[in-house]
């Protein structure tokens, strides 16, 4: 009886030691499973490529509007043919390259992070930078060159030179402060509000052309109007022009935002 019992035990054993074997292997696949599935870690991008990739999209707004808004692009082939700045790039830098395209959303998540802290960090307001905007769109010159190389705010032979510049920040102490403490960082939150302060204009611009084409279209069918206004634009303001021309009192009156333009300055508005 004492060999059944034997072979017994070899049995039991033999299994037990499959079954452990087996439960390690299927805990070890699950785990690189979980490894190969985890999302992007914002341990797996250092700050330095999340740098770089912000600073490349600070330079190509139109690229960082379109991926920001689908990250998915940085994955289409068509669309890189068709931004090839996007494409050498990321030929340039491989390991970004490998982590954008290895999880975009995440990617650009963090991104978006990183650009909000960054804005957060340099506690410029958006006086300073619009004090700063407007005396380097009265001296293009200086603006040029700080715009391609910041730096120069630090530079006293550059100052020496450029006296109007000294000035300003002499008057300034808040700008001089910011500019000075981290000339990059400021000269690229500069340009966007240089940006966006002129994609604001475009879009006025745009807006004002279309309120006068289709008043040029109003006056195109009243031909004694167009002839009146165009000798007299003030006829607008007259309360007994309009009484005598209710067509124009109608209209105007159907499209508010002509007339609101119309009467702030007749005579450009006409023109």
């Amino acid at each position: 009886m004492e060999k059944p019992q034997s072979y017994l035990k070899s049995w039991l054993g033999l299994t037990a030691l499959t079954i452990f074997f087996c439960l390690g292997a299927l805990a070890s696949a699950q785990s690189q499973r979980g490894q190969n599935d985890r999302p992007v870690q914002d341990g797996d991008t250092t700050r330095q490529e999340l740098a770089r990739f912000d600073q490349f999209l600070d330079d190509h707004p139109e690229i960082a509007e379109q991926v920001r808004k689908d990250p998915s692009l940085v994955n289409d082939a068509e669309y890189e043919k068709n931004h090839p700045a996007l494409q050498t790039y990321l030929e340039d830098h491989p390991a970004i390259r490998e982590e954008v395209k290895e999880n975009p959303n995440a990617f650009m998540r963090q991104e978006d992070r990183y650009d909000r802290r960054e804005g957060e960090r340099n506690d410029t307001n958006r006086g300073e930078l619009a004090r700063f905007d407007q005396f380097l769109d009265s001296h293009r010159e200086i603006a040029e060159q700080l715009r391609k190389d910041p730096s120069l705010v630090n530079n006293g032979e550059f100052e020496k030179n450029h006296p109007a510049l000294y000035a300003y920040l002499q008057d300034h102490p808040g700008i001089r402060e910011e500019v000075k403490e981290n000339p990059n960082v400021f000269m690229r939150q500069e340009d966007r509000f240089d940006r966006h302060e002129n994609g604001r204009d475009n879009d006025i611009d745009r807006e004002t052309h279309g309120q006068a084409a289709r008043f040029g279209q109003f006056l195109s069918g009243h031909s004694n109007v167009a002839e009146q206004l165009s000798n007299d634009p003030s006829l607008v303001k007259n309360q007994e022009y309009m009484e005598n021309h209710p067509e124009l009192r109608e209209y105007l009156k159907a499209n508010p935002d002509v007339q609101k333009e119309l009467m702030a300055n007749p005579p450009t508005f006409v023109k």
